[in-house]
């Protein structure tokens, strides 16, 4: 393995994550084509690896990317991936629903793990009976939506971890021109996502006072407002988690879909409120919008790195073209002089090989 970088001579640190590959702190990998890189901490240029040295390597780093790797940022051919103290990173299309396994399926996981925990019930039902004896005595807190004959512990763990609104502001309803100070959690299951004019994303709060209920009748929360508002919200009907099977369903509808934009529109023509969605349709939707949102904040860096990417590749490329025997015998049999070649009886085919 190369222990120092090609161009600058900067020594590698030590890698105590990766066996196969003990030193490097940033390490790119193509698992397709099989080439591995370690980059350098001072130039940032990407040295390629020995062949010989690779497969054991490029294994350990696919292994530890799918189960361990935390997704920092990605785009149509890069996914950069926090694995301990290494950061990877990934070349190839990964399709979204491993980039969402990876960015969101241990996290949902933990979610519901530590929903289902013995410490979390036993938390909640503690909290739940305080706020009751408070609510007998006159001290308890109004804005706390405990629904005792349906699932409290959700209801007591959604609160505690959000409180009780994903919105402050001030909206007037277009229609009986009512004024919407705040969007309660409670009054978010009914909320609708719409879209201006322009493609970006907004928010629509059924209005109390209007009936029916209907995407038309709505305040309508825009800019940046609405999407931190969507993210919360949907983060609060989610708190419980998702099994794995759940997860890949969802980010299989945005596989379907074609892309983000395409599963956020055609949820916004479908003018379902959350509730109506479902659980995999609120997952889904989750994903979506906190994937764009987070493509966008990050999509600068990751273009810096699949820059670099495409100069190393088209390098790496003539690199193992030329490292193979053949090639090696074709440049070996260039440097003989003619009649040299003739007097040794070169094969006819190997003589075809060097181009001679």
């Amino acid at each position: 393995m190369i222990h120092r970088c090609l161009f600058c001579r900067t020594s590698f640190k030590k890698n105590e994550t990766f066996h196969a590959i003990p030193r490097g702190r940033r390490i790119a990998f193509d698992p397709e084509r099989g080439r591995l890189w370690v980059v350098c901490g001072k130039c940032f240029r990407w040295n390629l690896q020995p062949v010989e040295e690779r497969d054991a390597a490029l294994y350990e780093l696919e292994k530890a990317a799918h189960d361990t790797g935390v997704v920092v940022a990605h785009t149509a051919n890069i996914t950069l991936l926090h694995a301990g103290r290494t950061l990877l990173i990934r070349v190839g299309a990964a399709r979204l629903h491993e980039r969402a396994w990876w960015r969101y399926g241990r996290e949902l996981r933990k979610r519901r793990d530590a929903f289902d925990s013995a410490a979390s019930k036993v938390t909640a039902y503690t909290f739940g009976a305080l706020q009751r004896v408070a609510d007998l005595v006159g001290l308890g807190d109004p804005d706390t939506p405990i629904h005792w004959d349906d699932d409290p512990v959700a209801d007591i763990v959604r609160w505690r971890r959000f409180g009780w609104a994903a919105w402050h502001g001030r909206e007037t309803c277009p229609y009986c021109r009512s004024t919407l100070r705040a969007l309660t959690y409670e009054l978010s299951w009914w909320v609708y996502p719409l879209l201006d004019g322009d493609g970006r994303l907004e928010l629509g709060v059924p209005c109390p006072r209007c009936d029916p209920w209907t995407p038309e009748n709505v305040y309508r929360i825009r800019g940046r407002s609405a999407e931190t508002a969507l993210r919360r919200v949907l983060a609060y009907q989610n708190v419980t988690g998702a099994s794995e099977g759940l997860i890949r369903h969802a980010s299989q509808a945005i596989e379907e879909a074609g892309s983000l934009d395409s599963f956020t529109t055609a949820t916004v023509e479908r003018r379902e409120c959350l509730w109506k969605m479902g659980t995999a349709g609120a997952i889904a939707l989750e994903i979506a919008v906190n994937e764009t949102a987070e493509s966008r904040l990050l999509e600068r860096d990751v273009r810096d790195v699949e820059f670099m990417w495409r100069q190393e590749e088209a390098l790496a490329r003539i690199m193992d073209e030329e490292l193979t025997p053949l090639a090696v015998l074709e440049a070996h049999l260039r440097k003989l002089p003619v009649r040299v070649r003739r007097r040794e009886k070169i094969p006819r085919i190997l003589l075809k090989a060097g181009d001679l």
